[in-house]
């Protein structure tokens, strides 16, 4: 019996694993261990567990189970396990009709799968205690360093806290926190926080305190969710990591739509999401198949909610289920209960408009209306009413609109249009100019509230350089198109002293100076358009016929000139270099490639994206030019897809006639390492299999490949 004893309990070498022993308690645990073979392989067996829980596949729910779960809640029955006596233990709240069947497939391994970086040799390591935390909780949060970051003397910890009702994630993720964390004794830095009480979902990363060197968990971040006291997954941290992953990882948020489903069955937002974004990548029979499926569920769910009162979400979900399904009827009767709770939901407000078709006076008088109750002056109106004013071509309805919805919305690129829509008239020209200014001076701060988790201080700057003189540039092309050309012209001077390349600054600046009689610095704009690779060629023969003096010779030493100054620029305004991630591709035939075999030595453009984000025609006419302008070339193009080879892919490949091989990304791995929130990314790779640069612009990445040989050529 004494040596029974000292073995550690189970439940002491599931914490082991975990991480969550203290100090004294694991080293008791990790000298048992040791010595003891039995231990050792069970320790061994629970972090296999782990690894499998981290990979598994979920299977789809059975036809008939919301059918079976909902009629049982009907009758008063909140259990699906078989019936057990019941505990002494005082009563806790019943957990949703699903949440034994998930806890049992897909809970068990969750927080080593979202709180824990992959392992290896230097891999890091972040602990959240609880890991299953409340709203409002206080959280202690463990960091164990990998090479980037061991031996400092204190390390940020960067946090984007979402709410349940957070919109889609766009430039950053959330509202910003950091925690500093200070080492211990073991060399792992710890520190606390407290969780505000609408938490939902919380992204994570590491750096040190002069943000030059972090840790994102190789491209994951660590993630935390809101939970129940029972320990299940809310609802609104469900959907806030949907909206997080769905455009980065479709797999991980596919995993998430079904935790939705199957813990929250009653609720329509799982199912209708899991509709929307399942049905682009389907043959027609599969697709068939899938809304006769989820039709018979709309019913069900429709049949038990249709004289309960509903909130305004699930009422918007069961809205946009109608939607997905193409039911007509079923949608007009679901905006309108959507209508009676909030007269500004924007499924309302876009449908009433469309509705009212080519009538533009009397949707302007629908929006009017709305806008007439102080209650409803929303960014959802405001932007209808602005679009409306955009549709009719009636500029002062468009100035009026901008006015009110410059106090009211948030995005900075929205913004952007509405003040320009003031600059282009006389009268609000300066209210127009101001607010341009002020954006600027927003983007030069570049505070840590805007910094996303992914980028350094000086990714950060880089990225604010471009993003100023793009504004600089429209505000140059307002003002030029609005006779103004001196202004104009200073406006692209100062977006030219920020040092980026911009084929759409020297093109408007050499219409600026040439309306102005200055064909000498027009001149120099030319050599620059003629220079870039992807400026299109008709139009530099175009520019050409207006310097009938310009002779051969001046041209190629004017290129010459213009080229050395796009190597220069664009090598500042890119990536220092970084090697790539380890990885395997899957072919068309099911092998197993590297991506370094694949790369073969030559410089490519990595294409990361699937059709959920991808596939319109301009998308498409794009990949074609791109491919066009490398034929001949040593660079290539690489398309590389979460999205497991399927008729439906390749029939996609060959209408849009890409011409390109897809390469599969299984988990999606590849595009988790590499990726960042937001939509498809194309790098730029060197012949050694470095990094270049990186950019959501597919001509920007040819013109990166270019300025690459260029720039090897002269060093050569």
């Amino acid at each position: 019996m004494i040596g029974l004893r000292r073995h550690p309990s189970w439940r002491e070498l599931n914490r082991l694993a975990d991480h969550e022993l203290d100090a004294d308690a694991r080293g008791s645990a990790m000298e048992h261990i040791a010595a003891c073979p039995k231990c050792s392989r069970n320790v061994s067996l629970l972090n296999d567990l782990r690894e499998a829980g981290r990979t598994m596949r979920h299977p789809s729910p059975p036809k008939d189970l919301l059918d079976d779960i909902l009629g049982d809640r009907s009758k008063g029955l909140r259990i699906i396990l078989p019936a057990v006596p019941p505990s002494p233990r005082p009563a806790r709240r019943m957990l949703p009709a699903a949440a034994a069947v998930a806890i049992v497939a897909s809970l068990a391994g969750l927080a080593t799968l979202t709180l824990t970086s992959d392992a290896g040799a230097g891999a890091s390591d972040l602990t959240v205690h609880p890991t299953n935390p409340v709203p409002g909780e206080e959280v202690r949060l463990t960091y164990r360093p990998g090479v980037v970051l061991a031996g400092e003397t204190a390390l940020r910890l960067r946090l984007r806290l979402r709410a349940p009702d957070s919109e889609p994630p766009r430039d950053v993720l959330g509202r910003y926190e950091e925690v500093v964390l200070l080492p211990d004794r073991d060399g792992q830095y710890a520190g606390s926080f407290q969780l505000p009480l609408d938490f939902a979902y919380a992204a994570i990363s590491v750096e040190n305190l002069a943000g030059d060197r972090l840790d994102d968990r190789n491209g994951r971040l660590w993630r935390v969710r809101a939970h129940t006291e029972d320990g299940v997954p809310l609802p609104g941290a469900l959907r806030q990591e949907f909206l997080v992953l769905q455009k980065r990882s479709w797999p991980e948020a596919e995993a998430v739509l079904h935790e939705m489903t199957l813990l929250y069955p009653e609720s329509a937002e799982g199912w209708s999401m899991h509709l929307a974004y399942e049905l682009p990548t389907q043959l027609q029979a599969e697709a068939a198949a899938s809304l006769a499926y989820h039709r018979e569920i709309f019913r069900g769910l429709q049949g038990r909610t249709d004289q309960v009162e509903l909130s305004v979400r699930e009422t918007a979900a069961m809205t946009r289920f109608a939607i997905a399904l193409e039911d007509t009827e079923a949608f007009d009767h679901w905006v309108g209960r959507l209508e009676s709770l909030d007269p500004t939901h924007r499924i309302v407000v876009n449908t009433r408009v469309a509705g009212l078709g080519t009538d533009r006076d009397e949707a302007g008088d629908y929006l009017e209306e709305l806008w007439s109750v102080k209650e409803h002056r929303t960014p959802n109106v405001c932007r209808a009413g602005y679009g409306a004013g955009v549709a009719t071509g009636d500029a002062d309805l468009t100035r009026e609109w901008a006015l009110r919805c410059l106090p009211l919305v948030d995005d900075q690129w929205s913004m952007l249009d509405m003040v320009l829509t003031l600059v282009a008239h006389e009268e609000t020209r300066e209210r127009g100019i101001h607010e341009i200014r002020a954006l600027l001076e927003h983007m030069a701060e570049g505070s840590d509230d805007d910094r996303p988790l992914h980028d350094t201080p000086n990714e950060v700057r880089r990225e604010s350089r471009r993003l100023q003189a793009t504004l600089r540039v429209r505000l140059g092309q307002q003002l030029l198109a609005s006779d103004e050309p001196v202004g104009a012209i200073l406006e692209l001077d100062a977006a030219d002293e920020l040092g980026v390349w911009l084929p759409i600054l020297y093109r408007t600046r050499l219409e600026a100076t040439l309306s102005i009689g200055d064909q000498g610095a027009a001149l120099s704009d030319f050599h620059r358009l003629d220079a870039d690779p992807v400026y299109p060629r008709e139009s530099v023969d175009s520019l050409r016929r207006m310097f009938p003096s310009l002779t051969r010779a001046d041209l190629a030493e004017g290129r010459k000139r213009a080229q050395s100054e796009m190597i220069q620029r664009m090598r500042v305004d890119r990536d220092t270099g970084r090697g790539l991630p380890p990885g395997s591709l899957l072919t068309s035939t099911g092998q197993s490639r590297s991506l370094e075999s694949l790369l073969s030595g030559r410089p490519t453009i990595l294409l990361m994206w699937d059709r959920r984000v991808f596939g319109s025609p301009d998308d498409v006419a794009e990949v074609i030019r791109a491919g066009h302008l490398l034929a001949g070339s040593p660079g290539r193009l690489l398309w590389v897809t979460p999205e497991p080879d399927s008729e439906s892919l390749q029939s996609f490949t060959r209408g849009a006639g890409l011409g390109l091989p897809a390469y599969q990304d299984p988990g999606s791995e590849l595009a988790t390492a590499l990726g960042e929130w937001g939509l498809r990314e194309y790098f730029v790779i060197d012949r050694a299999g470095m990094i270049r640069a990186r950019t959501h612009s597919l001509m920007e990445a040819v013109r990166h490949l270019e300025v690459l040989r260029l720039g090897s050529r002269d060093t050569a």
